[in-house]
């Protein structure tokens, strides 16, 4: 998936339950585990608006 040019990821997870968001960049990476996978994707999406924002 891609965000304002920036790609990341949603992968669903079994143990523990839940999905799993990925943004990487370079070198860096960021990721995070959520209940739902919309709500993987709306922090994937959030966490690279911040970051886009910060680097404006």
């Amino acid at each position: 998936m891609e965000h304002r040019g920036v790609s990341f990821s949603i992968v669903e997870m079994s143990y523990p339950a839940g999905w799993k968001w990925t943004v990487g960049k370079g070198r860096t990476v960021s990721v995070g585990v959520c209940a739902t996978k919309l709500d993987a994707i709306r922090q994937a999406q959030t966490f690279i608006d911040a970051i886009m924002d910060w680097a404006a």
